[in-house]
């Protein structure tokens, strides 16, 4: 019976620091509107509630050499909400739209 890799090692070497590189970007953008941020996944170590932390919420990275079509705004829209059939609706936005909402947000609490 073959032994059993864990996640990070099962995705080739490139594929790991592609995935890294988008933590680095997440935060680095966060860290530009003044707000808290952390990458929280180095290594690989698979942090239990997210890759990166930003202002104390925690949030994962994705990272595809393409994503969907259906998925990405078109026309005049901001973003694409999305569900599958029983789940729950989730939004598709603009990475830096999403960072400037959080930096508003942060400014009326």
């Amino acid at each position: 019976m073959p032994k059993k890799n864990p996640t990070n090692q099962k995705r080739g070497k490139r594929n790991r620091q592609r995935g890294a590189e988008l933590q680095r970007q997440v935060v680095r953008m966060a860290k530009d509107h003044n707000l808290s941020a952390h990458n929280r996944d180095r290594g690989g170590a698979q942090h239990e509630k997210g890759d990166v932390e930003i202002d104390g919420k925690y949030y994962g990275c994705k990272r595809r050499k393409k994503i969907a079509q259906w998925l990405k705004p078109e026309k005049q829209e901001l973003g694409v909400f999305i569900r599958e059939d029983f789940g729950k609706a989730f939004v598709v936005i603009d990475a830096e739209m999403f960072i400037e909402m959080l930096e508003s947000l942060r400014g009326t609490t």
